[in-house]
């Protein structure tokens, strides 16, 4: 969903819903007007100080806004404040995002999310005490259970360090705007964050080596050494990033909440996934799943519309990895293969041999469908046959060539549309 008009109207519901009236003021504000500081908030909702401080200590616990300022050579800092619109729209997602942690890992693990996507932000003091406390009172497992859980969330990168509380950016010389297009030698490079937005984001995220490291020496990563993941029973001290004392913390502590980017992700692959089971067949959807979990790792790195290109003994390795799998032959995968990707992507039989998805025209198919069945339903058989006619055709049509495709009167069609 984009920020229009009635997005921004569903996002306000979102946050009326989960806070309160005057929350969503302020955050409707920020929606509608864009970054703000703390004195424009209170001119522009005409709340109190108080009010709008906290309607803000909420939003930015829950991840619905991010604070920075702008570098600035003279003058005092002004902390800004901006909503991120992607965050709050997520919300509605969480009862998804539970359900593929329940598949996919275990009872703790869903225990551990849900108390992170109630609560927003969390310590891993704070995360262990809620699951423990909302575990049967029978059970034994206890706190190293929970621990291994956490550490088996934060591997697949369910669960990351919050971002920098207030990172500085520097003063843009043009007015942020939308994503200019790009050449096709410019595509192959990474894209960059031009929205105002976008460059927050990406200037609040922490380092690669630290976002998804549970426990790392201190006085190492005051120096800037890497950092390593904890095994189950090792005994270190927390890693220590600094928060905003302004935002209800004096102490050095991680925190850390629901990566939302990596559910979305998931989600995203099994709609795929779905879509060509629908489309083709139960053993294309095995090929697909095979592909989309041997490069999930790579495709967190490399953002791309198209799944991270595979060798052909890579892809059948994963695919007889899994029950279903271990019925097909590698001639039978080939044959998938050059079914699920490109023409262009299919070679030789040789050691070069390799294959990308792409994984946008699977999910533009999929979107296709879901409008096709809503027309159908709504509007009936008639409607449907045209509405397939005009997309198919992807370009205007006569009225008169319509009444001879579709076979009815002309009146009937002007009915329809």
């Amino acid at each position: 969903m984009t920020l229009t008009q009635y997005g921004i109207k569903y996002a306000v519901h979102i946050i009326t819903s989960n806070f309160g009236n005057l929350v969503a003021k302020v955050c409707e504000s920020l929606l509608r007007r864009g970054h703000l500081s703390l004195k424009q908030l209170i001119g522009f909702t005409e709340l109190t100080p108080q009010q709008v401080k906290n309607s803000l200590l909420i939003l930015i616990q829950h991840n619905c806004v991010q604070p920075f300022s702008f570098d600035q050579s003279e003058g005092p800092k002004v902390t800004q404040y901006i909503a991120l619109f992607d965050n709050i729209i997520h919300r509605g997602r969480f009862a998804k995002f539970l359900a593929v942690v329940s598949q996919e890992l275990d009872t703790d693990g869903e225990l551990i999310l849900r108390d992170l996507l109630e609560n927003g932000r969390l310590t891993l003091k704070q995360i262990i005490e809620g699951a423990e406390s909302s575990k049967s009172q029978g059970d034994s497992a206890g706190k190293d259970s929970v621990q291994e859980s956490f550490l088996k969330l934060v591997n697949a990168h369910f669960v990351e360090r919050c971002p920098a509380p207030e990172p500085v950016l520097e003063q843009a010389t043009k007015q942020e705007g939308p994503a200019k297009k790009r050449g096709a030698k410019s595509a192959k490079m990474v894209e960059v964050p031009e929205t105002i937005e976008q460059r927050v984001i990406a200037a609040a995220a922490p380092p690669e080596a630290i976002r998804f490291s549970i426990m790392i020496d201190s006085e190492a990563d005051a120096r800037g050494g890497k950092s390593d993941n904890m095994s189950v029973g090792e005994k270190r001290k927390h890693a220590t990033l600094e928060f905003d004392a302004e935002f209800g913390s004096n102490d050095e502590v991680v925190l850390w909440r629901a990566n939302f980017e990596e559910f979305i992700r998931c989600l995203r692959h099994k709609a795929c996934v779905e879509n060509v089971r629908a489309r083709l067949d139960d053993e294309a959807a095995v090929v697909l799943r095979a592909m989309l979990k041997a490069t999930r790792t790579a495709e967190k790195k490399v953002k791309t519309e198209n799944s991270v290109p595979l060798s052909l003994n890579t892809i059948y390795e994963e695919v007889i990895n899994s029950e279903a799998g271990r019925s097909l032959t590698v001639g039978r995968v080939r044959d998938l293969l050059s079914v699920l990707c490109d023409s262009s992507q299919e070679r030789d039989v040789d050691e070069d041999e390799s294959y990308s998805a792409d994984l946008k025209k699977i999910l533009e198919l999929a979107q296709d469908d879901e409008v096709e069945s809503i027309v159908l339903k709504r509007y009936g058989k008639d409607a449907y046959t045209m509405f397939r006619i005009l997309s198919l055709a992807g370009r205007p049509i006569e009225t008169d060539k319509v009444i001879t495709l579709l076979w009815v009167p002309p009146l009937a069609t002007e009915k329809i549309s």
